[in-house]
């Protein structure tokens, strides 16, 4: 199976970004109009039941909810924002980073604690030729909650924080297969996690930071995987598979932080390589029992819509484990000339 570049629908997410940047916006010319609406939606797991939080034009991604339920940090259009969720500022979006020489992307995760968030930002220039993942200059910041104090402190995919907020994962390219990383918070003392042939992506930690869950094509298919928080172990021997649907490729395991209930971004088989944005984008649920899904129990389909990688690539639990978000779009239709 030839390996496509992990990251790559960064590059097409965020092309149109590069271009007004290195262009448009040097000539004067007028920001296109919205392709799509982002609606923020949120699953209620005792009541089963689905409900759109607000609606605001643009392509948003990764929504995390902050610690104190109070907000959603979420980026657009290459920044950071944070954005209420209740009261007279409801779905009013707060920018909280953004970068003449840095592109904000979806890969973003609050810490456990709620005072910091983390962020995988793309530099520009960007180089000239891009043959995969490994050639986009990918640093990972770390800033408090408001956007200040920020710092770079390694490269790589970021997609998570240890429960103690000294570590980061990510994933980091190698060659033409992705492995999982983890880092000390300050950037310092790199361990590489995995190392088995194929690619693993979205690493995260579970609450009580004995587990790091990720997705991984290593058996055919993408699907979700665990391994203890010191690696997988030499040939990977402490990896376990969590997840084994047919129908639908599984990225991003997002694990609630109570350790019952984990869901996934599930794209249609034929699109493996998650560079998709159209139909057929499922949530998919699977109740946990002693971390990975009891006997003869699989992932539940909760909703079926139209979407891509940026719905849901980073967690989107609330802290007391009763919800999660993700988006969804819609087209926006052609402006009259």
């Amino acid at each position: 199976m030839k390996l496509l570049p992990l990251r790559f629908i960064l590059v097409s997410c965020f092309s149109l970004g590069l271009v007004l940047s290195a262009g448009a916006v040097a000539q004067n010319s007028p920001a296109p109009a919205p392709k799509y609406r982002t609606n923020f939606v949120m699953y209620d797991v005792a009541k089963k039941t689905t409900t759109t939080l607000f609606t605001i034009d643009g392509e948003w991604h990764a929504p995390n909810w902050t610690a104190d339920g109070m907000y959603i940090v979420s980026d657009m259009g290459n920044a950071l924002y944070r954005i209420p969720v209740s009261g007279a500022s409801k779905g009013k979006p707060e920018k909280i980073y953004a970068s003449t020489d840095m592109i904000a992307t979806n890969d973003h995760a609050v810490s456990w604690d709620g005072k910091q968030v983390a962020d995988t930002v793309i530099k520009l220039p960007m180089p000239a030729k891009i043959r995969g993942a490994a050639d986009i200059p990918n640093p990972i910041l770390v800033m408090n909650l408001d956007g200040s104090e920020v710092r770079q402190v390694h490269m790589g995919w970021l997609h998570g924080w240890s429960p103690d907020g000294k570590y980061l994962v990510y994933t980091g390219t190698l060659q033409d297969s992705a492995s999982i990383y983890r880092i000390n918070a300050d950037g310092s003392g790199e361990m590489r996690m995995t190392t088995a042939k194929g690619s693993d992506d979205g690493p995260e930690y579970s609450a009580d930071g004995q587990w790091v869950y990720f997705c991984s094509n290593r058996s055919g298919k993408w699907d979700a995987w665990r391994m203890p928080a010191s690696g997988a172990g030499p040939d990977d021997k402490l990896a376990e598979k969590v997840t084994s649907g047919a129908d639908t490729q599984d990225w991003f395991p997002h694990i609630s932080p109570d350790g019952k209930w984990l869901y996934t971004i599930s794209y249609p088989m034929d699109h493996p390589d998650h560079n998709y944005i159209g139909d057929g984008m499922k949530i998919k649920l699977l109740r946990l029992r002693d971390g990975v899904g009891a006997e003869d129990v699989e992932l539940m389909t909760v909703r079926t819509f139209f979407g891509g990688q940026g719905a849901g690539n980073t967690g989107g639990w609330s802290m007391d484990s009763k919800r999660f978000a993700w988006t969804e779009y819609e087209k926006v239709p052609a402006q009259a000339k």
